[in-house]
């Protein structure tokens, strides 16, 4: 989002806003849900993303499209709808890997969710699955989602008094509602999850946001992460976790502010589940001056060890090329975790390029792809694309979104985010960026034959069903070489089998591959 704001000011000396004399615009990306759920790859190994493409010369009006990128590479956009401000929207696949995109619309009077999906004909139809009537507040700001284990539909709707982006933006943060809603009961259901003051960031400061993200575990348990604001004294954020094993919501801190500090705890929060259902956050911790500047912006992993109980490990501190007036030490933005199958951590993230322009007043912007994996003890970064250093909040190339993508039935990892363009307060251009590499499809140890959670008895029945021509294809033909000698044969079927039954067969280590961004 870009913000024409016709004054700068420094956070700690601004307690209202005057909108008859600091009128605002605000242009759009295109995606704003403020999360990584526009981005999503079904069971058949397709990467689709949702995204609203406005018409030419307008900013209000455009197509909201759905694109597909097949295992085999090839590309196809889908129109799903025409119409108003609709960058608000969500992508979930059901059991068959048929899309559902999920949208959000505000007015003074209703705040709506609808819900685009597909019928046997091709046809987009739609339904609207909640009405708020002003409940929580007049604005749904950000939207997140993730599908059940059952493909129950589960999403994160944080509520605000008014709209962000608006004359109110500088208290909108004040008193918002986070819900859950989900149609995991057979019936579409919201319940609340918190009323609390959400983490602020204003719009001259920074371009882009997340507060918040959902995952829901094996057993359909639902677990999210979300910001929040500690109101008076010096405006420190926290970060925190909720989750609804025991029925009902607990809540606890994930990570903390420094004590009579203004740091901000906990920005660009990403949820993940290890192979283990572990939870882990990749989010920021921001180390701020009493004025409330920052000087050191650090890219964080925690996990949770038990109830109420976290540990932190600092990933990255330092920016590559794209950096400000403020030094090299910011990084970590639009941070996006997730496992892959062999339990290996990976994160893309952004830098930033903190200033004091004009003159005194701190502002932020957001560039450069990053991307770190777990190499034992250490992280091994690697910066995969690169955008040149701003010359002023609105003269600028950044980064938006982003979104990580590791297959599960590929050998092609993705990177897809949203560039900005930035020429002046309300000159601006967004497009999509992707970035694909290989990466080895079998990791760890063969006998993953199904691509699927453990080596199990599933996996012996996906093998049969392959090599007595039961039609199954294989989605990692390494995982199924359970010997890695020749082709998959029918001594693979009987490795297997030794290792599940007898106990015996060690399973041998996954080929060795380098492919990397």
């Amino acid at each position: 989002m870009i913000v024409g704001l016709a004054t700068f000011f420094s956070r700690s000396a601004v307690t209202a806003f005057v909108p008859a004399e600091l009128p605002i615009v605000i242009h759009y990306g295109l995606n704003d849900s403020h999360s990584r759920s526009w981005v999503r790859e079904n069971d058949d190994g397709v990467v689709g993303i949702c995204y609203f493409q406005r018409f030419a010369g307008n900013y209000t009006d455009g197509t909201l499209l759905y694109r597909t990128i097949a295992p085999n590479g090839s590309e196809h956009i889908d129109s799903v709808t025409t119409g108003t401000r609709m960058e608000k929207s969500v992508l979930l696949y059901d059991s068959l890997s048929e899309p559902h995109i999920f949208m959000a619309r505000s007015n003074e009077f209703d705040q709506i969710i609808e819900h685009y999906f597909r019928r046997d004909t091709g046809q987009w139809q739609s339904d609207t699955i909640m009405h708020f009537y002003g409940e929580g507040g007049k604005f749904i700001y950000e939207m997140s989602a993730e599908p059940g284990p059952d493909y129950s539909f589960h999403l994160l709707v944080l509520k605000t008094r008014s709209d962000i982006d608006s004359d109110d933006f500088m208290d909108a943060w004040i008193n918002s509602f986070l819900y859950h809603v989900t149609n995991a009961t057979g019936n579409w259901q919201k319940e609340l999850i918190q009323n609390y003051d959400m983490a602020f960031t204003y719009d001259m400061y920074i371009k882009t946001s997340c507060r918040q993200d959902i995952k829901v575990d094996r057993d359909g348990y639902v677990h999210v992460t979300f910001a929040e604001q500690i109101y008076g004294g010096t405006y420190p954020s926290r970060l925190l976790y909720a989750t609804n094993k025991t029925g009902t919501w607990q809540i606890e801190v994930a990570l903390n502010y420094e004590p009579g500090s203004t740091d901000d705890a906990g920005w660009f929060p990403s949820l993940c589940f290890d192979t283990n259902d572990v939870p882990y956050i990749a989010c920021d911790y921001i180390d701020r001056v009493p004025t409330y500047s920052a000087y050191l912006w650090k890219l964080l992993l925690l996990k949770r060890i038990g109830d109420g109980s976290w540990t932190s490990e600092v990933v990255a501190t330092q920016s590559d090329g794209y950096s400000g007036g403020d030094g090299t030490q910011f990084t970590g933005g639009l941070a996006h975790l997730v496992f892959d199958r062999s339990n290996t951590p990976h994160i893309v993230f952004s830098d930033i390029a903190s200033t004091h322009w004009p003159i005194r007043n701190q502002c932020v912007n957001v560039g450069n792809i990053r991307y770190a994996v777990r190499a034992g003890a250490t992280w091994d970064i690697r910066t995969i694309y690169r955008q040149p250093l701003p010359t002023g909040f609105y003269n600028a190339t950044e980064m938006l979104e982003l979104c990580l993508n590791i297959p599960k039935r590929t050998d092609t990892m993705r990177v897809i985010g949203v560039e900005l363009v930035v020429t002046g307060e309300y000159e601006y251009t967004t497009s999509l960026l992707e970035f694909a590499w290989g990466v080895p499809c079998c990791t760890g140890t063969t006998g993953n034959v199904n691509a699927e959670g453990i080596v199990d008895l599933a996996d012996l029945s996906a093998l049969v069903s392959y090599l007595t021509g039961g039609g199954y294809v294989l989605p990692c033909p390494a995982e199924a070489n359970i010997n890695v000698t020749g082709i998959v044969d029918l001594s693979d079927l009987t490795a297997l089998v030794s290792y599940l039954t007898v106990g015996t067969y060690v399973l041998p280590p996954c080929p060795q591959e380098s492919l990397t961004p």
